[in-house]
């Protein structure tokens, strides 16, 4: 996991702290999932441009 995405999670997390562990783990999938999406789509972009 990449920084940026502990960063957002710590956030989350901070903001609201009545969450379970289950909501816990959905919000860092579904973080990683937004940040894999953005990867991928930054190396289509790059191959596009290339």
């Amino acid at each position: 996991m990449l920084e940026i995405e502990k960063r957002v999670l710590k956030t989350l997390v901070k903001e609201m702290p009545g969450m379970t562990t289950y909501e816990k783990g959905y919000l860092d999938g579904v973080v990683s999932t937004a940040a894999a999406m953005s990867s991928k789509r930054q190396e289509k972009e790059i191959e596009k441009a290339g």
